[in-house]
């Protein structure tokens, strides 16, 4: 078989008895070395560039100088939701930390609305006392100067 990129090269030298198709067994013609030697600095060239779409696996630390980039679609492992740490974050081990609490979006110039979860924000906002507003996981809750206007069953709305 010929050994067309890094990653059919054998851990044992002896089983590497070509690179590229060119010949480099013992008793090798003497004149194929060369031409070896050049096949072996383009499959190094062709892996480093990602050339040969050849995959890389890193038993140890895997140590990056200066900035990189991840192309495609990369992975990690998901911590425990527990984690405080600096490890990457990825998108499952974000979901953990905020689960359901909903979403925030400007509903007018005096007027926040807060949809599901649990609103666990501790202090007061404009004498509005936010640990004493608790819960309703599906309706909107509105804190505004405003008087109440629209909305649908369920929600709430805290005028202040």
């Amino acid at each position: 078989m010929s050994r067309d990129k890094i990653s059919e090269w054998s851990a044992t030298a002896a089983s590497n008895t070509d690179v590229g198709g060119i010949n480099i067994n013992e008793g090798c013609p003497p004149a194929t070395i060369n031409n070896a030697i050049r096949e072996i600095m383009s499959q190094v060239k062709d892996f480093s560039t990602g050339y040969d779409n050849d995959d890389l696996t890193v038993g140890g630390n895997l140590t990056v100088d200066g900035t990189t980039t991840l192309t495609g679609v990369p992975t990690a492992p998901t911590a425990a939701a527990s984690t405080n740490t600096t490890q990457i974050a990825t998108t499952a081990f974000v979901q953990t930390k905020i689960g359901a609490l909903g979403t925030m979006s400007t509903q007018a110039a005096n007027a926040v609305a807060i949809t599901g979860g649990t609103w666990t924000t501790a202090g007061t906002i404009n004498s509005v006392n936010v640990t004493d507003i608790g819960t309703n996981a599906t309706g909107t809750k509105t804190i505004s100067s405003s008087a109440p206007s629209g909305g649908n069953d369920g929600d709430i709305w805290y005028q202040i």
